[in-house]
């Protein structure tokens, strides 16, 4: 089991990660933080679906 300290440094890492991430995809389609996530998402969720051969 992971004491609180850890639990919030990993926490950390993973929210700083995915801000990070949102900002880059709003910048690189010149956006908003919250259409950049929603892009991010849209973006991952595609790649898994062609991954598992799911292609439309």
């Amino acid at each position: 089991m992971w004491d609180e300290e850890k639990v919030n440094a990993e926490l950390k890492t993973y929210m700083t990660k995915a801000f990070k991430d949102a900002k880059q995809m709003g910048k690189t389609h010149s956006c908003d933080l919250r259409m950049g996530a929603f892009s991010l998402g849209v973006n991952r969720v595609a790649r898994a679906t062609l991954l598992r051969g799911w292609e439309a």
